[in-house]
């Protein structure tokens, strides 16, 4: 008996990138970054509540802030979208 496996494609560096600038609202030098805000609030959809613990948003935030800068950076994101995200 076969198995058949479904593949993933790979996302569309081109597209990963429009989408990121779509919740990018920091612009240093040129270069556009994701707070933890724009992250967990704006792309996820998370803690979007007013009483959120804003903690909890830094926390989750940091999982895609691999400076620990405060700033999720374009090219961190659309490498780890373009090699697990399905699109």
């Amino acid at each position: 008996m076969a198995v058949k496996v479904q593949t993933t494609k790979r996302g569309d560096p081109h597209e990963l990138r429009n989408i990121f600038l779509q919740y990018a609202s920091t612009e240093v030098d040129g270069e556009h970054y994701m707070t933890p805000e724009d992250f967990v609030q704006r792309y996820l959809g998370l803690y979007n509540d007013p009483n959120s613990n804003p903690k909890i948003v830094q926390l989750l935030a940091g999982v895609a802030d691999q400076t620990k800068d405060g700033k999720c950076q374009r090219n961190f994101w659309t490498d780890y979208y373009s090699s697990s995200y399905p699109f």
